[in-house]
């Protein structure tokens, strides 16, 4: 005071007396209690100094951008330009943050870069002054002049307005307490997300992970101001961002606008938010985020505002989701191969799944057997390649490094180079082969290597890396089950094959073709059986049958009655007899199991058929001109049926049998098909049945029947005739087991073509090995 007499406060806060301006600024600042009276009494009190009406105060955000906090004299579309700016910009309030001390620049340097602006072409300075604590800035204040630079009077009564201000405005903030806004909006606005927050939330909060956005919404106003991360959520730039709370509505997905309103109108009953839902961004792009905020309260306890954060999700959304796609696949795939009854299987089941999904073009599968790799199976490839691939196997073998190799750690090979890298230049891989993934696949019963190739270079992507890991230990556990089935079905399908004969003998007149085919059902062998039964007095006996049930046991029953049955044709019996001595045995079995059979006695004429039927499918003849046609035989009741084994409705039906022409018996495997009815399945195996024998005669044209190999030809057509039929089975993904006989009488000629062979060799020709 320069005259020593005491000072007085003023109403509006100022200070009477011998004080200077700056004097009385420093005294108001230091009075204040509230940063946003603090900001307004340093912007006026600089105004004052220089004789300006133009300025502006920005505050440095969390984010490190500057946001307007007081304006004095500017035009609203003036400030709505330059709310927000870059701490790198070239703009005076800038540069004085960057450089921590006052700056000026004269209008021409920046009518260059803002030539849209027109205060930049005008005869103005702009005098900038940073708010510095220790080596600290809190902001800056702009102060509009004349076009030449403050002299060093002003720049240090400016100076000290602004230093003072800084450590109030610090003091204030440390305090942490609850800040009444008091002047523009605006002012309340940028200073909110400081003043609202004690230095220990903010702290918590910035805490709580990367792509983290700040954001405060006033209710009154309807304004929303958000820091860089957030407008970077958004999808806009920080100055472009226009405050509006419909612009951020208009941001949310149109299908979570409701979820969000249900949210925030529970936030305000409880004061906390907590929401997740997707932003659309104007290029069309989508994020998911999550929202926390707290409600703010007036003192009657009425919401004012809507203090928070934004978290951005999507890498984490889009991880969940694709963690989670990958278990339902692998799942799927898993679920596939449960139920995979052989090693090939199981790799089809899985490959045919995961292939597609890799871009991946084969899979094999090669098991350690002693000390080297046999393939197991294979997906993909080629018949031809299929010798190549168990060579390769055989090739590794030799190198007991590159097998230990190849067993304790995946491999992703991603080009030709990585491939040799691995293996020697003497190993070629398959043609057309250009990457490959090596996993190993061990467990308890199984120790192997499963390569996945693909036909180009290929770049694995860690998606790709999980996905071969995953498949790689589904095919684990399911071939070490599989290859167990395999063992199991590879004994008892030898099992049924020695109950089957191993030889069918050649007959006089006739041509046979027998064919046998495993369901495909499991482990369980079938009941059923073919038979060829010559007996002394030159007939022959042919049977057909199916014992029921499919199972060890069933084998075993089909096994005993057959050799039963067979005893008693050596004796001469007919078929009608034949059948009752079987019904009797099986009944004397008491096996609670019943077999349905068809017999046919082949005269000693070879012209006749006389056949008797339990409950068996009806034989189907083919006729030397191409036709087919089913043969009405009476049915008697199944085998096994009557308590005491007595029965004697079994009827024999007598039917001719020129010669060329073809009888076919076989078991209900080769026709029933689910969901087919039984009749129509017939009807097509007859149809099917007449353009075989068609198109083998065309593939195949007839010989001289007095040729050399005439008879011989007939058998190989008749057993091509067998494999054709059971074709459409084989390749059906469940088939229950089939037993089919084909019996064709020779035509003169062809029985005349037989004679010098059957003197020629008769050792030799004597029996005919019956086919698998």
């Amino acid at each position: 005071m320069e005259d020593g007499t005491p000072s007085a406060m003023t109403q509006d806060g100022g200070f009477e007396g011998p004080y200077t301006s700056v004097q009385r600024a420093a005294l108001s600042l230091l009075s204040c209690t509230d940063s946003s009276r603090l900001l307004s009494v340093a912007l006026d009190g600089c105004l004052r100094e220089f004789d300006s009406a133009h300025g502006v105060i920005y505050l440095l955000q969390d984010d490190g951008w500057l946001r307007l906090a007081a304006v004095r004299g500017y035009p609203e579309d003036l400030v709505e330009r330059f709310r927000t700016i870059s701490p790198r910009t070239q703009l005076p309030a800038a540069q004085s943050i960057q450089w921590r001390r006052p700056v000026y620049g004269g209008f021409e340097e920046y009518a260059k870069d803002y030539p849209d602006v027109p205060l930049f072409r005008q005869p103005y300075g702009f005098a900038a002054f940073p708010f510095l604590v220790d080596d600290r800035c809190l902001g800056a204040m702009l102060v509009q002049t004349a076009p030449t630079p403050p002299t060093p009077d002003l720049v240090v009564a400016a100076t000290m307005i602004t230093s003072v201000c800084a450590h109030r405005l610090e003091h204030l903030l440390a305090l942490g307490g609850s800040v009444e806004h008091a002047g523009s909006v605006r002012l309340g606005r940028a200073l909110s997300l400081i003043d609202s927050r004690s230095r220990k939330t903010r702290l918590e909060l910035a805490m709580t992970g990367a792509d983290i956005g700040f954001f405060e919404w006033d209710f009154s106003t309807g304004r929303i101001s958000c820091d860089e991360r957030l407008c970077h959520i958004l999808g806009v730039r920080p100055h472009e961002f226009d405050e509006r709370i419909e612009t951020f509505h208009e941001a949310l997905h149109p299908d979570d606008q409701r979820a969000f309103e249900v949210a925030l109108a529970e936030g305000l009953e409880s004061g906390r938010l907590t929401v997740s839902q997707r932003m659309v961004h104007a290029n069309g792009s989508m994020r998911w985020v999550k929202m926390e905020g707290r409600v703010s309260q007036d003192a009657e306890g009425r919401p004012q505002g809507l203090v928070g954060i934004v978290q951005d999700r999507t890498d984490e959304h889009l991880r969940e989701t694709r963690d989670a796609a990958r278990r339902e696949f692998m799942l799927s795939v898993t679920r596939g191969v449960v139920n995979a009854l052989s090693t090939q299987e199981v790799i089809d089941t899985a490959a045919a799944r995961v292939l597609p999904v890799l871009g991946a073009r084969n899979l094999a599968l090669f098991v350690r057997e002693r000390d080297r790799f046999e393939l197991a199976g294979s997906y993909g490839f080629e018949e031809g390649m299929l010798e190549r691939l168990r060579s390769n196997g055989r090739t590794v073998s030799r190198y007991s490094g590159l097998m230990a190799t190849l067993m304790r750690r995946p491999m992703f090979l991603e080009s030709a180079d990585s491939f040799y890298s691995l293996f020697p230049r003497d190993f070629q891989p398959l043609p057309g082969q250009r990457a490959w993934a090596t996993l190993p696949v061990i467990t308890q019963g199984t120790v192997g290597v499963c390569v996945i190739a693909f036909n180009r270079p290929h770049t694995f992507s860690e998606d790709d890396k999980a996905l071969c890991h995953a498949t790689a230990g589904v095919l684990a556990q399911a071939v070490d089950r599989a290859r167990l089935l395999d063992l199991r079905r590879e004994q008892l399908t030898e099992l049924q094959q020695l109950m089957l004969p191993n030889r069918v003998p050649e007959l006089p007149g006739l041509d046979l073709a027998v064919c046998y085919v495993p369901g495909s059902g499991g482990l369980e062998v079938g009941g059923d059986w073919y038979d060829v039964l010559p007996s002394d007095d030159g007939r022959v006996v042919v049977t057909v049958g199916d014992v029921e049930g499919h199972s060890a046991p069933s084998a075993a029953v089909m096994g005993h009655l057959r050799v039963a049955m067979q005893a008693y044709a050596t004796q001469g019996i007919g078929p009608a007899a034949l059948l009752r001595h079987g019904n009797r045995i099986l009944c004397d079995l008491d096996t609670e199991r019943f077999a349905t059979c068809t017999a046919v006695e082949v005269t000693a004429s070879r012209n006749l058929l006389r056949i008797a039927r339990a409950g068996h499918a009806q034989p189907l003849l083919l006729d030397p001109d191409g036709r087919v046609r089913e043969l009405d035989v009476p049915g008697g009741i199944p085998l096994g049926c009557f308590e005491n084994g007595e029965f004697d409705g079994y009827a024999v039906t007598e039917h001719a049998l020129p010669p060329g022409a073809t009888l076919l018996l076989y078991t209900d495997g080769l026709v029933e098909r689910r969901g087919q009815d039984y009749d129509e399945s017939v009807r097509m195996l007859s149809d099917r049945l007449t353009r075989l024998v068609a198109k083998l005669r065309e593939r195949e044209p007839e010989r001289d029947a007095r040729t050399d190999g005439g008879a011989r030809k007939e058998t190989c057509c008749l057993n091509a005739l067998a494999d054709e039929l059971v074709a459409p089975a084989r390749a059906r993904d469940a088939h229950d087991d089939i037993a089919l006989l084909l019996l064709r009488r020779r035509t003169a000629e062809a029985e005349a073509a037989a004679e010098p062979e059957a003197e020629a060799e008769p050792e030799a020709e004597a029996d005919t090995e019956a086919p698998a």
